[in-house]
């Protein structure tokens, strides 16, 4: 009998989360691209991945250089679920497309969105049971017009040529690190601390740590001292996991600090180093776009 003869057993569904994440690094050969598609974070698709190649009993993928491939039976599975898997993005469409539906589209970094946006969707939904929020979340800075984006939260000092920005909130970057960690060291100083430990620094702000440092005239690490991780949330991930120091952004860091997940070891001066902001073009908004636009400012602080 041949497998689509096969009778199918219904309970054995694989995890719809490995499917989406084995789809898009399929797709984009790149787990940060990936996430980035789905708004979570590089670590829970190397996480998802492992559970449907445990689920399967098969390797569907490895890396080669930085670079992932798809091993034989990963390529003969994905040829399988792609189809399907669109299909099943086509229907998704066609019903949030319902009628008495307002699609508004909102781009925003990932860690912006698990961060901040995510924990607050269940207040839009109470107040606004008819929006349909669009979340495009990538860490580059898209095109509103070209690729017709409604708004945007961007982070930065509030200037963008042709758009309108309104300060949404203020961040204060800070440095966090596990409490173990912090026990351990027993350190009076932050550059006591970089002495002692890995400076955990985030790739995609190029120079994070000179620049916070110089703001308040501190000694910055040495060149040495870094540790580079490819994002933001890797690199606090990393720093709960007490591979080292990292900088920290509030808001987006406080429910870690509050959990106890992280601690601010030192006191170091508050200086508020950028903010973030809600964009959009320079025309008239619909009203939906505007609700919402009014909703995130109503969360403001």
């Amino acid at each position: 009998m041949s497998d689509d003869r096969k009778p199918i057993d219904r309970d054995r569904f694989p995890p719809f989360g490995g499917l989406k994440a084995f789809f898009e690094v399929a797709l984009v050969g790149n787990t940060v691209r990936a996430a980035e598609r789905l708004g979570v974070s590089p670590s829970s698709i190397s996480h998802q991945l492992k559970a449907l190649e445990a689920e399967l009993g098969v390797r569907l993928i490895e890396n080669r250089k930085g670079r992932l491939h798809l091993l034989p039976d990963g390529v003969r599975y994905f040829e399988r679920i792609r189809q399907p898997m669109i299909e099943i993005l086509r229907a998704t469409e066609a019903v949030r497309s319902a009628p008495g539906r307002k699609r508004v589209s909102l781009t925003l970094t990932p860690s912006f969105a698990a961060g901040w946006l995510m924990p607050r969707l269940l207040d839009l939904d109470r107040k606004h049971p008819d929006l349909e929020i669009n979340l495009v979340t990538t860490t580059r800075v898209v095109d509103l017009t070209r690729e017709n984006v409604d708004l945007a939260i961007r982070r930065g000092s509030g200037n963008w040529d042709g758009y309108v920005a309104t300060p949404l909130l203020a961040e204060d970057i800070v440095p966090v690190i596990a409490p173990t960690l912090r026990d351990t060291l027993e350190c009076e100083t932050l550059t006591e601390a970089f002495q002692k430990t890995r400076v955990l620094a985030n790739t995609t702000v190029e120079g994070e740590w000179h620049r916070w440092c110089a703001a308040r005239d501190l000694m910055p690490p040495d060149q040495g001292q870094l540790y580079y991780l490819e994002t933001y949330e890797l690199t606090i991930q990393a720093a709960c996991d007490g591979l080292g120091i990292a900088l920290g952004r509030k808001p987006l860091v406080d429910p870690l600090l509050l959990s106890g997940a992280l601690v601010e070891p030192f006191e170091t001066p508050e200086i508020s180093d950028s903010g973030y902001y809600i964009v959009h073009r320079n025309t008239a908004m619909n009203s939906d776009v505007k609700r919402l636009r009014d909703w995130l400012l109503s969360h403001s602080v």
